[in-house]
């Protein structure tokens, strides 16, 4: 298979980044693109700051992309926004952390004649996502959780937000709630950051303080500083 210049849609969550791990080993990744509301503030479970502190220790060039037109659809904006990216970067390929069927295939729609999609990681059996991710020793915070989809528990969402996604955390906190949580929290349950990966951030960690912070059904991680240190 011949290399191809690819673009990683990105959060800076595990699955992206997990794509973007598998994306490495065949394609050249020449962009990080974060997708973003017009007037774009924040995420709550995906701290802007992070990304960017990210995309330095990744050593890969990283641009926001504001969705949004008075006059044209969700898709219509994606489509320009796409093709533009396209054509800026000389790009072959889109790249998504998808797992699941979401907004009705909405990137394969908004790819469609444009770019090649690419979702590494679709489908993916959740224990074999685990399993891939500890392998490639990613630290993971799960940095938001809804606590309506935890079963209006906001006792267990504090359990989730701030924590590392460990073999342990797996085992003790999801493992028994298996029938009601999805294992990687595709249901949108709970979110990652990704602090760190020996084989991506050359040799360069996140670190944090923060706090958590509940706002209508969401919990989430509010960050007093976040930096980005080399590896002891």
């Amino acid at each position: 298979m011949s290399s191809k210049r690819a673009a990683i849609s990105f959060t800076g969550g595990k699955d992206c980044t997990l794509s973007l791990h598998l994306t490495k080993a065949i394609h050249d990744v020449v962009l990080l693109v974060t997708f973003v509301p017009k007037n774009f503030k924040s995420f709550k479970a995906h701290s802007l700051e992070i990304i960017q502190l990210q995309a330095k220790a990744l050593d890969i060039p990283h641009v926001l992309v504001e969705i949004g037109e008075e006059g044209k659809t969700h898709l219509q904006c994606y489509r320009e926004q796409i093709e533009k990216l396209k054509q800026d970067h000389s790009l072959d390929l889109l790249v998504t952390g998808d797992i699941l069927n979401v907004c009705d295939n909405f990137m394969a729609r908004a790819t469609q004649d444009i770019i090649e999609l690419s979702c590494p990681i679709w489908a993916i059996d959740r224990g074999e996502l685990m399993d891939k991710l500890f392998e490639h020793r990613f630290e993971l915070l799960i940095t938001c959780a809804s606590i309506k989809k935890l079963n209006n528990d906001e006792s267990l969402a504090r359990q989730f937000v701030g924590s590392r996604l460990t073999p342990d955390f797996i085992k003790e906190t999801l493992e028994p709630r298996k029938n009601e949580v999805d294992m990687g929290g595709e249901m949108g349950e709970f979110h990652t950051m990704v602090l760190t990966v020996p084989e991506l951030y050359n040799g360069y960690r996140i670190e944090y303080e923060g706090h958590q912070t509940v706002e209508g059904e969401y919990m989430f991680m509010e960050f007093s500083s976040v930096k980005l240190v080399r590896d002891e």
